[in-house]
């Protein structure tokens, strides 16, 4: 079975490079341009991980993670914060509305893949 992967990103370029890591290691990407696409697509898509940026304008990867965390459907979904951007405070108020995981940029395909490996359930890893 593939697994997917909601990914959240409102820069072509990284949404581009983060797409094409995932899809030749097997995954399924779904693609949302902006937290409000995400959480329609997180209910409508129920996908096994979810990798968002936190700096996006309107609502924000923090909106995403409380919207995903706050749903009985969606709770469970990991959810990995990709940021440049990573200060103390916005670690901890990441960590606070319910992330899973942190991927700094600049990242490696390597790192990516891995960081997604690690928080997916045991019984659905690739």
């Amino acid at each position: 079975m593939t697994l997917s992967v909601l990914v959240v990103e409102d820069d072509p370029a990284t949404m581009k490079l983060i797409t094409y890591a995932l899809n030749n290691a097997g995954y399924q990407v779904i693609i949302a341009y902006g937290g409000e696409d995400a959480i329609r697509k997180v209910k409508a898509h129920g996908p096994d991980l979810v990798l968002t940026d936190l700096e996006m304008p309107k609502v924000t990867g923090y909106d995403v993670i409380a919207a995903v965390r706050q749903d009985p459907a969606t709770c469970h979904i990991p959810v990995i914060a990709v940021t440049a951007h990573l200060w103390d405070w916005g670690a901890d108020r990441a960590w606070q509305v319910g992330c899973t995981g942190f991927i700094s940029k600049p990242f490696t395909t390597t790192r990516l893949l891995s960081e997604i490996k690690k928080h997916l359930p045991a019984n659905r890893r690739g």
